[in-house]
C-alpha cells in the first residue's frame, strides 16, 4: 500500500509539473524615475529583495534586469505616443509641494500584501498616461505574461484596458489581447487590484507591443508592471519525463 501511496504521488508530481509551469525569469517596471516630472526611481534590490528597471520616455532600456539582479535580454522602449507622467493624485494623492517632491512615495497609500511583486511605494506612486511601448529581443519560442498595476483618482475614464498589439502601428482594432482594469473611483485610487494577460506570444520583430488608455478613450495609468517568462513547452516536457523516469525506476525496483 505504502508503495502505491508513493508512486501516486510521483504521477502527481508529474502532472503537475506538466499542467502548472513555473516561471523562468521575472522582470520588474517601475513607470517613472527620477528624470520623470514628479517622480522616482525605485532602489535596489526592494524590501522584498527584487530589483526594478526604473524607465522614463526619454532612454531605451536594452538587457532589463530581472528580478534576481541578474541582466536579462528583454528591451523596453516607449512608441510615438506618451501621454504624460506625474505622480499627482495617484497613491501619494498631492505630490506638489515646494521643492523635490520625490520623497513623497512615502505617502502611497497600497495594499502591499494583494499587490505582491508590484507593492513597493516607490514603483506604485508614479504613472505614465495614456502611452504605447514594445518589450523587444523576445523569444518566440516562449510565452509571457503581463501584469500591470494602475492608480488614479479624479478620472475621467475610471477603467484602463491594457492592449497587445499586433505591430508597431499599436493599432486596437486588430489588438492580440487586452484587460481592462478599474483605476479609481473620484477620490478612491486603486490599492489592491492588477490585471493580468497570460500567455502571450511575441508578435512583428519578436516584440511585444502595448497601449494603453481609458475605456472611453480617455485618460489610462500604468504605474508598475511585471514580465513573467515562461518556458518553452519542451523544457516542460523534458521535466515530466524526469519524474516519469523516477515512476518507472520505482516499478522495477
Amino acid at each position: 500500500m505504502k508503495s502505491q501511496m508513493s508512486l501516486v504521488s510521483l504521477i502527481s508530481a508529474a502532472a503537475i509539473l506538466l499542467l502548472a509551469p513555473v516561471a523562468q525569469a521575472k522582470v520588474l517596471i517601475d513607470f517613472g524615475n527620477n528624470s520623470s516630472y514628479r517622480c522616482a526611481a525605485t532602489a535596489n534590490p526592494d524590501t522584498n529583495g527584487n530589483y526594478w528597471n526604473s524607465v522614463w520616455s526619454g532612454a531605451y532600456y536594452s538587457n532589463m534586469l530581472n528580478a534576481d539582479g541578474t541582466t536579462g535580454t528583454i528591451g523596453f522602449g516607449f512608441g510615438s505616443t506618451v501621454g504624460g507622467v506625474d505622480s499627482y493624485n495617484g497613491p501619494a494623492g498631492a505630490t506638489d509641494a515646494s521643492g523635490t517632491p520625490n520623497y513623497l512615495y512615502t505617502n502611497a497609500v497600497i495594499n502591499a500584501a494583494a499587490l505582491g511583486d508590484l507593492g513597493i511605494k516607490s514603483a506604485a506612486f508614479d504613472f505614465y498616461v495614456s502611452s504605447t511601448f514594445t518589450l523587444q529581443n523576445l523569444e518566440p519560442t516562449k510565452t509571457y505574461n503581463l501584469t500591470f498595476f494602475g492608480s488614479h483618482k479624479y478620472n475621467a475614464n475610471n477603467t484602463t484596458i491594457y492592449y497587445v498589439c499586433s505591430s508597431d502601428n499599436y493599432d486596437i482594432v486588430t489588438a492580440v489581447a487586452s484587460a481592462s482594469l478599474l483605476v479609481g473611483v473620484n477620490a478612491d485610487h486603486n490599492q489592491d487590484r492588477v490585471v493580468t494577460i497570460s500567455n502571450v506570444v511575441p508578435q512583428f520583430a519578436n516584440s511585444i507591443w502595448i497601449k494603453f488608455q481609458g475605456s472611453a478613450g480617455g485618460a489610462g495609468y500604468l504605474n508598475a508592471m511585471k514580465i513573467d517568462v515562461i518556458p518553452e513547452p519542451m523544457a516542460l516536457l523534458g521535466g515530466f519525463g524526469l519524474v516519469l523516469g523516477l515512476v518507472a525506476r520505482r516499478l522495477r525496483s
